[in-house]
């Protein structure tokens, strides 16, 4: 899978998951229904929300927190944030990953103090001094290298796989960030001290060199990619007011200026109990589960609520379109305004989209893959880059090799005013319900994605059992629900478009030229 189409999943489509067709199959309705019934819950004092589901066929587990504190969080000149404490919150606490924290606590602020003053200087721009500008980064890294020697690198990591964790691993979307692996029965109480210490007391050490590391991210998978500059530019075009458009990878000025209190703020207003869910799927009893959870996850702050996102992306009423030429395969992007998880459009416009570019079978990819040839995949879907809010439903286009990437955007067009015009077919609406069941019950069929996908929804939702509220309306989606839709949304006026152009050998030479 291309990274475009792993970030469009970790964006959003994993909740998809428990928004399955209920009552298409029997046994795939059934076995959806034991799952709502075998979910127990309970809240701690501090708000935090805990799901334990009992499955005892191995002695294993599997464990997931989602924090409602992604990309769309983060304030002008801090993007990219959320991203950092991810990275920070695998670094240990005072406990863990230090030789001797009180040496540590020190060095730290030391190094805190030696970034503040090489900030300063650089903020005066053409006024700065660039010899005591040197002076000054010079005293900077001597810093970061006296704070390294009381380091213990990823020992918090290392301690969880040396008690058999495995799937150790974190993301962080533009909706939230969320942690996750699996660990032996036995290694319960272990799995409840080492999340209490990251969520409640973490130390931010390594902070500026995991920074660097977290530049270099960018470096690869944006500014060195041809697909990633189009991703980047297509969600600031798309996106004029919501801060959906900043993604999750943050801004290059951002980045470069952080500083450790900048992640310290973000964790002590969204890393809050009421902001978390934590899952529990395996060979664990709610009653175990419960009585360390009061025990360790308890510490975790109760805080405040942390502030709303309130900026509403306006309706579109012109297409909004980005050329790129690049030395790269052309590819095709398009977009549509598309709405929010839980808005009563959005089952059908997931449904619509399957239609049009869910697959080998997509009515997309039956007339540009296999009929005209224009393309060498078709991929799309809704969530881009997240589903909390409103948002893009997208269609790619990987144009085959020697074709006119505009031939294969205006036949895209074609086979959506075809589905305007002539409307679904009876079998492609329950062709695309059974699908869509088939797959997700694949998915609850494993506990580490289970756990994961409950604490999504979760925090998306709102509650969990709003997941399965929504399986109705996956149910319910008519065929005049697909074709009002497509009339509705998919329109120019709504669309956004990204085209990037493979670079003639003319235009390279003239490009040399002209450097």
């Amino acid at each position: 899978m291309n990274r475009f189409a792993l970030r469009l999943l970790a964006a959003g489509v994993l909740v998809a998951g428990l928004l399955g067709a209920a009552g298409l199959l029997p046994a795939g309705a059934a076995l959806l229904e034991n799952l709502r019934d075998s979910i127990q819950e309970f809240t701690l004092e501090n708000g935090l929300r805990v799901l334990v589901i009992e499955r005892h066929d191995a002695p294993v587990f599997s464990y997931a927190t989602c924090v409602d504190a992604g990309g769309v969080c983060e304030t002008t000149g801090k993007t990219g944030i959320a991203h950092m404490f991810e990275h920070m919150a695998f670094k240990g606490t005072e406990a863990i990953g230090t030789e001797d924290y009180d040496a540590e606590r020190k060095l730290l602020a030391k190094v805190d103090e030696a970034w503040d003053a090489v900030l300063a200087e650089q903020r005066k721009g053409f006024d700065a001094d660039s010899t005591r500008l040197a002076e000054l980064q010079a005293a900077y890294k001597q810093a970061r290298e006296e704070a390294k020697e009381v380091v213990i690198g990823n020992e918090f990591a290392k301690i969880l796989e040396q008690n058999g964790a495995r799937g150790i691993n974190a993301f962080t979307g533009t909706d939230m960030t969320c942690y996750f692996y699996s660990l032996p029965s036995n290694r319960l109480e272990l799995c409840m001290r080492m999340e209490a210490g990251r969520l409640a007391y973490p130390v931010l050490r390594e902070f500026y060199l995991e920074r660097d590391v977290v530049r270099n991210e960018r470096r690869i998978g944006t500014e060195s990619s041809a697909v990633g500059r189009m991703f980047e530019n297509f969600l600031t075009t798309a996106f004029m007011a919501h801060p959906y458009k900043n993604g999750v990878i943050g801004h290059t000025s951002d980045i470069e200026a952080f500083h450790r209190r900048d992640a310290r703020e973000f964790y002590e207003t969204y890393y809050v109990a009421p902001n978390m869910t934590a899952v529990f799927v395996g060979d664990v009893t709610v009653d175990q589960v419960k009585k360390l959870a009061k025990k360790y996850l308890a510490h975790i702050s109760e805080g405040s609520d942390p502030p709303p996102v309130t900026t509403i992306e306006p309706v579109h009423t012109a297409e909004r379109r980005i050329i790129a030429h690049e030395d790269a395969n052309p590819m095709v992007i398009i977009g549509w305004q598309c709405p929010a998880v839980t808005a009563p459009d959005f089952a059908p416009m997931e449904l619509l989209m399957e239609i049009l570019a869910g697959g080998r079978s997509s009515r997309l990819y039956e007339r540009l893959v296999k009929e005209e040839k224009v393309a060498a995949n078709i991929g799309g879907g809704t969530g881009l880059p997240g589903n909390k809010y409103p948002n893009q439903a997208v269609v790619f286009v990987t144009v085959a090799a020697d074709e006119d990437p505009y031939r294969a955007e205006q036949l895209v067009y074609e086979e959506i005013e075809r589905l305007i015009t002539e409307g679904p077919t009876a079998e492609e609406l329950e062709k695309v319900k059974t699908s869509y069941l088939a797959s997700e019950i694949r998915q609850i069929r494993e506990p580490s994605r289970l756990a994961l996908q409950l604490a999504i929804a979760d925090q998306i939702l709102g509650h969990w059992n709003r997941g399965f509220t929504l399986l109705d309306r996956i149910e319910q989606v008519t065929l005049e629900d697909i074709q009002r839709l497509a009339e509705e949304r998919l329109t120019q006026a709504r669309r956004t478009v990204g085209i990037i152009e493979k670079k003639s050998n003319e235009a390279q030479a003239a490009a040399v030229k002209e450097g």
